[in-house]
């Protein structure tokens, strides 16, 4: 599914804030195309933020990975939370939501860059009055029953202790380990087990009264309807595409970062 370039930021009214969605980024801390294209992206949404309120939502992996207690990730990502402190400070408010990559969030990143952590999900009002549910898209992979029983086994007390305990450098082994393997599982998955479940998604949005879905994880960016009045929508992953989805008060549409921007 093609997506439009982004345009230049539009005059907006305050009552009508532009609203941006974005996913699966999984920034390393060096500074790649996805990196470049992310602080490229944060300094236009800082320009638009002039103009009216400006609204940043990011639907899980943003950071390859996050542990929050660890200063050195501090320092591993230093020039994406520099890109992202500067964002807040222009206008941008920053919505972030847990990732299987990065779903251990604190204090920190409200300090750091104001942001609001909304966990595994939220609903949110769009400018159309339509109500829309945001979550990573983990949990409507009901398929990927090994992914399901490890994500309740990293996301556990007894794993988030060892990692408080492990030096850095042997911390850092178990994240490539952890990293190699869910690359080599996804390789071997097809579209049916990776893939979002209709049915799930349906539920969700009848369960939290919304008729449109965002989520991400997959790395397949597609809408689909789902019946009733019902919609979903996979975000395209930043780190493969560099872009999203904006609501800007005349609609909502898809965007992507072009190269000279």
């Amino acid at each position: 599914m093609p997506l439009a370039p982004l345009a230049a930021p539009i005059a907006h009214p305050h009552s009508m804030p532009l609203r941006y969605f974005i996913s699966d980024l999984h920034l390393d801390g060096t500074p790649s195309p996805r990196s470049e294209k992310f602080k490229s992206f944060l300094m236009q949404l800082s320009s638009a933020a002039r103009n009216g309120p400006v609204e940043l939502y990011i639907v899980g992996d943003l950071f390859e990975f996050w542990y929050e207690y660890r200063a050195q990730i501090f320092k591993l990502y230093a020039d994406d939370l520099n890109a992202l402190e500067c964002a807040w400070k222009a206008g941008v408010k920053i919505f972030l939501f847990y990732g299987n990559r990065d779903f251990a969030y604190g204090d920190y990143v409200l300090q750091r860059f104001g942001a609001t952590v909304l966990g595994d999900g939220a609903s949110v009002e769009l400018n159309d009055s339509r109500r829309a549910w945001l979550e990573h898209g983990d949990l409507l992979c009901t398929h990927d029953t090994r992914y399901l029983r490890f994500r309740k086994i990293i996301r556990g007390p007894f794993v988030r202790a060892l990692f408080r305990l492990l030096p850095w450098r042997s911390a850092l082994k178990q994240i490539e380990k952890i990293r190699a393997r869910t690359l080599s599982d996804k390789k071997q998955k097809d579209a049916t087990v990776f893939g979002i479940d209709l049915d799930a998604a349906r539920a969700r949005l009848q369960q939290h009264h919304c008729q449109l879905l965002l989520c991400g994880h997959t790395h397949a960016h597609k809408m689909e309807d789902l019946g009733a009045g019902l919609r979903l929508i996979v975000l395209p992953p930043w780190c493969e595409l560099a872009g999203g989805y904006v609501n800007d008060g005349l609609a909502f549409k898809s965007f992507e970062v072009g190269a000279n921007q």
